[in-house]
């Protein structure tokens, strides 16, 4: 007897050639007892397992000595071609039993002629009409049995055949029991014999065999509970216009003896193979219902994959079924619940459907879905999200909202919603829209001065915002006379509320600009400037009305100021809290104040989320959180010109934000002329830019170039700040003395205007963004006998600096550095303003010529921008008029920021 690689398999290697969920279930029966007359006989196995059918599955396993060749079971899983739970029952039971002494015993006769069988008689398969005649064919399969006869029964009444050889002189009988999936292709082929080799018992003449298939189709429809259901039948081919008989899958299923047969009604019933497309939908004994939601992802997915398939046969209303996924607010009613609230009544429309609030509410603990006559409804998770950004609350079935939020989610709707208002709600919103003028603020006789018409209806605006408790930002162009406005609510404030004091917090360089206004406009106030080492005295006092204070003392006496309780604090240049994440923007945010105030000309200068950090000091909320509103409308505004976002936020921040333009209101004040002067590098500098670039730039270009590397902005920044200060003049890069007559083009063409505007008799302000380049400028002033001031970062006495040039005839010149001489100053007495050199962006240059460009200028205004031709600062003049529109966009205001230029500009940039 030769060794059969059965002699050494282990449970291991059973594991590894099933799946765990059939090992598991193979391994529960043979603990179970299920494997009967186990027999072994030179690497053939057999048994008998008991399933869930009546009758037992037979089982067969083949081994030689280096493999398992064939394994084969009744069972319908197995005849998938897959390893069955049956045979690896027979095989753990094979283990369990090789190493007792009691061994499984051998094989009879009989049963190797049942295990046999099917290799024997699948010779039969290939026959056809045109093959040698069937009695010579078994006469060459069965010529070692000398000449039988054949007789044909059904074993237990079928389906599966047993077939007896029967000498025709007598003797033994070999009987042959046929696996069921194989039965009905051994029956066709014997059934063909015409002479008395085969003879059928009385049952197996009954046998039909049928020789038109059933096909399988997949019916879809809508059942009487409104649900999807889908049902596998087998039918006949359709011959003709006659009706053809269907089978549903659910009661033929467990006739199915294999992928080809079925026996039905004592009859063999050919099948055709079930498409791939359908089978996962013919495993299921009962027809597939879809709810609700089920029912909309099958609509939405695997429905249209299967509408080409032409075994797929939907039913016509079926096919009429939509699947809507985005309703939308379509009519808001809106009521006056209170003095803070309102109610809010939503209706949404999707396709032809109306939906309202309560029908929506009611299915999202159904798996958000919902049926609308014929149609199927899904509500997306965020439905609830534009009222809850409002802090919109349910009540009753309808949605209960402060005004405040109203007014946000008003903006959200889109145009396409229909609003309708109640009178009382609609006559307070038309203040908000500007709809009807404001009623007019009460007259504040502490005021010495007298507003302009635009001025008074500023006041009116802000008193309106006073009166209902809210709080906003004043964004005038810079040079309307912002500060008169806000002058003007403070006062009429404290005329109401006299005990609760007043803070005003403004850049260090127009600290003295506050103080002087509010004593000359209301000189009996009593105000203070928390300022200075004996600063925190002034906490310990009686507060005055009015405490003036910069944004550098406010970060580092955040703590004592804070503890006060203040009626307004009002945020001067309110653009220095432009960044949210600086400790100056977070001090703010700690102090205690019944209403809030924000002036600005410019509330954004470089990005949208300088205006977020505005609205977050107003109104904490309003604009959401600085995620949201990243990834609601800034993203979408800078990077994708989305125009329908742009207008939703101008509509949003509207009823807070006030701005006029000095074109609009102004009709008096001269005219402004700009002039770009363009000047070229001096021999000197041309060499001078070229190493620069040669030597550091390329190696910057080179990584730019590189989209895996980051953009070095710190060294692209340095760089950039040497090519422009080099552009001004070579001493504000060499290191040491410098060569005496060293200059540069620019400085010579400053030279030129300067003298045409001196001899003209005019002031000039020049504004440069570095101080080494004010002293170069100063000293040059000096050499030719011309009196100037000057006004830095670290200037004492600002206020006198400023007096001094307004009203000294013999001072014709005032030097400011941008930064610090570019805010919060009347310089009204020049005509004539020289930008040295340009700015990052147009807003603070803006701003820096407003200075001289405002309320108070009688004459025609001259603005000077040099640019050096052929260097960054060309490229840098070109990028900011190009790139300026988003402040324009949402508040009329223009701006762009370094690092938002991309890698291609930045290279432009650092090419000469």
């Amino acid at each position: 007897m030769s060794a059969s690689f059965l002699d050494t398999i282990t449970a291991e290697y059973i594991r590894s050639i099933s799946n765990n969920s059939v090992y598991s279930r193979g391994l529960s029966y043979r603990r179970n007892g299920r494997v009967h007359n186990l027999s072994y006989n030179n690497g053939e196995l057999a048994a008998e397992v008991v399933g869930s059918e009546t009758a037992p599955y037979s089982v067969f396993i083949f081994s030689d000595e280096e493999e398992i060749y064939e394994m084969d079971c009744e069972c319908l899983y197995a005849s998938d071609g897959e390893i069955c739970k049956h045979v690896v029952a027979t095989l753990l039971e094979w283990i369990e039993q090789r190493g007792k002494e009691k061994r499984c015993k051998p094989l009879s006769l009989r049963q190797k002629t049942l295990f046999n069988t099917d290799n024997i008689f699948t010779r039969f398969l290939p026959f056809s009409s045109y093959e040698p005649g069937p009695a010579n064919i078994l006469s060459e399969i069965f010529s070692d049995f000398d000449h039988f006869n054949i007789k044909v029964d059904l074993l237990n009444g079928g389906p599966q055949l047993e077939i007896k050889l029967v000498s025709p002189h007598g003797g033994d009988e070999t009987v042959f029991h046929i696996s069921t999936k194989k039965s009905p292709n051994i029956f066709e082929k014997l059934t063909r014999f015409t002479d008395n080799k085969v003879e059928l018992s009385e049952r197996a003449r009954k046998v039909k065999l049928y020789k038109t298939p059933l096909v399988p189709y997949l019916h879809a429809d809508i059942n009487n509970d409104g649900h999807v259901e889908l049902s596998p039948i087998l039918k006949l081919k359709s011959s003709g216009k006659k009706e053809t008989q269907a089978f549903p899958w659910e009661q033929l299923a467990e006739h199915r003896i294999s992928e080809e047969w079925v026996w039905l009604n004592n009859s063999y019933r050919p099948v055709e193979s079930i498409p791939f497309n359908l089978k996962p939908y013919f495993h299921k004994q009962k027809p597939l219902v879809y709810k609700e939601k089920d029912a909309v992802d099958f609509l939405k997915g695997d429905f249209n994959q299967l509408l080409n398939d032409p075994s797929f046969k939907p039913s016509k209303r079926l096919e009429g079924i939509e699947v809507h996924d985005k309703p939308d607010v379509s009519h808001v009613q809106v009521e006056s619940c209170d003095t803070d609230w309102l109610w809010l009544d939503p209706t949404y429309t999707v396709g032809r459907h109306t939906i309202t609030l309560s029908e929506i509410l009611s299915c999202m603990d159904k798996n958000r879905c919902m049926r609308k006559g014929t149609d199927y409804i899904e509500i997306p998770k965020d439905i609830m999200d534009l009222w809850q950004r409002g802090n919109g609350v349910i009540e009753n079935g309808r949605i209960k909202m402060p005004k405040l939020g109203y007014l946000r989610t008003r903006a959200e709707c889109g145009r396409e919603t229909q609003v309708t208002v109640c009178h009382e709600t609609q006559k307070y919103l038309a203040n908000f829209d500007r709809i009807t003028p404001p009623q007019p603020a009460p007259s504040v006789t502490s005021y010495k001065g007298e507003l302009r018409t635009y001025q008074q209806s500023g006041y009116d605006w802000l008193w309106f915002l006073h009166t209902n408790n809210f709080n906003g930002i004043l964004a005038d162009e810079m040079g309307l006379g912002k500060t008169h406005q806000a002058m003007v609510v403070l006062l009429s404030a404290l005329q109401n509320e006299p005990s609760m004091p007043n803070l005003v917090i403004c850049p260090t360089s127009v600290l003295d600009h506050w103080k002087s206004k509010f004593q000359s406009y209301a000189p009996e106030l009593k105000i203070a400037l928390f300022y200075g080492k004996e600063r925190n005295t002034l906490l310990s006092d009686s507060l005055p009305s009015i405490v003036l204070t910069t944004y550098s003392i406010l970060s580092r006496d955040v703590e004592g100021l804070s503890k006060i309780q203040w009626n307004y604090v009002v945020l001067d240049e309110a653009q220095k809290i432009k960044n949210h994440n600086t400790q100056m923007r977070k001090a703010t945010k700690f102090l205690n104040s019944k209403r809030r105030l924000a002036l600005t000309g410019t509330p954004i200068e470089n990005r949208l989320t300088e205006l977020w950090s505005i609205f977050d000091f107003l109104m904490p909320g309003y604009l959401g959180s600085i995620d949201d509103f990243r990834k609601r409308y800034e993203n979408p505004i800078t990077k994708y010109q989305d125009n329908e976002k742009r207008e939703m936020l101008k509509k949003i921040i509207h009823p807070f934000k006030l701005r006029r333009l000095k074109k609009d209101v102004l009709t008096e004040l001269p005219p402004k002329t700009e002039e770009k002067r363009y000047c070229t590098l001096v021999p000197t500098q041309i060499v001078m830019y070229r190493d620069i670039v040669s030597e550091r730039g390329s190696k910057l270009i080179a990584k730019l170039k590189d989209e895996s590397q980051p953009v070095e902005y710190i060294h692209i920044f340095a760089l950039l700040t040497k090519l422009k200060r080099l552009c001004d003049h070579p001493k504000l890069v060499l290191n040491g003395t410098t060569p005496k007559g060293t200059t540069s083009g620019k400085f010579e063409i400053f030279k030129e205007i300067m003298e045409e505007t001196l001899e003209a008799g005019k002031k000039v302000v020049v504004f440069s963004q570095y101080l080494e380049m004010l002293d170069i400028i100063g000293d040059w002033l000096s050499s030719i006998h011309v009196r100037y001031e000057t006004l830095r970062g670290n200037t004492l006495n600002r206020g006198k600096v400023v007096e001094r040039f307004q009203n000294d005839p013999d001072c014709n010149v005032f030097l400011g550095s941008l930064m610090a001489g570019g805010l919060g100053i009347d310089l009204t007495s020049a005509s004539v303003v020289i930008h040295y050199d340009r700015w990052w962006n147009a807003a603070r240059e803006d701003q820096a010529t407003d200075r001289v460009h405002r309320i108070g200028q009688t004459r025609g205004v001259q603005v000077f921008k040099l640019i050096t031709k052929g260097t960054l600062e060309e490229k840098i003049d070109a990028m900011i008029t190009t790139k300026a529109t988003l402040m324009n966009s949402v508040v009329e205001s223009d701006d762009v920021l370094f690092k938002s230029f991309s890698r291609k500009e930045l290279i432009d940039l650092l090419t000469f």
